[in-house]
């Protein structure tokens, strides 16, 4: 289980920052539009690594504007919506037409993008974007989506079932980074007149 201690997540800051060194007309790797796809992907939807090397293309219906995802480590996937930003990363990619494989985001070889590979990517951009080197690994990405989604308002549930999260102990460490309803609740009742005011 995930320990408060050792989560570290990007703030939307941070995030944009990190977006925008792949946006870069400075990047002039012929893999930029592949690798905003990845980082917009892994972030909507909490993926790891491994489990984004695994999308396939059919995987994603456009027409109804979802994705399948079969998550690792005993956490539950399914079938979630993509949002505009995915869909426009997404179509920048398979428009370049380097995708003869079965898979989103292939290799040189073929075969699944490896692990390796998006943590250099990760590496690369978060040094660019000036991220903190203890947030430079890729699954800061989960960790952000899960508290942005908190920040925003979402349930606790949501979450879980978002990130995949099998057991909802999982997700609750997010709450005790950030939690709406808390600060929402401490601003109304420490307002109230029966909270002596020291």
């Amino acid at each position: 289980m995930t320990n408060i201690r050792t989560i570290k997540y990007l703030t939307q800051i941070e995030l944009k920052r990190l977006l925008k060194a792949i946006d870069s007309p400075k990047n002039n790797s012929i893999y930029r539009k592949r690798d905003r796809a990845i980082f917009t992907l892994a972030y909507y939807h909490g993926l790891r690594a491994s489990e984004l090397g695994l999308i396939k293309l059919s995987d994603i219906d456009f027409s109804k504007a979802r994705i399948r995802i079969n998550r690792l480590k005993n956490s539950l996937g399914g079938e979630y919506p993509i949002q505009l930003e995915e869909i426009k990363a997404l179509k920048a990619w398979l428009k370049q037409g380097k995708n003869a494989t079965q898979y989103l985001f292939p290799s040189q070889r073929k075969t699944p993008i490896s692990r390796r590979q998006i943590g250099y990517l990760m590496e690369k951009y978060g040094r660019i974007a000036g991220i903190p080197k203890s947030k430079r690994h890729f699954h800061v990405l989960k960790h952000s989506i899960a508290t942005h989604l908190l920040e925003a308002g979402a349930d606790i549930r949501f979450v879980q079932d978002w990130i995949g999260h099998k057991s909802i102990l999982n997700t609750v460490i997010y709450a005790q980074i950030t939690n709406r309803l808390r600060d929402e609740q401490a601003l109304k009742l420490f307002a109230n007149p029966l909270i002596v005011k020291l």
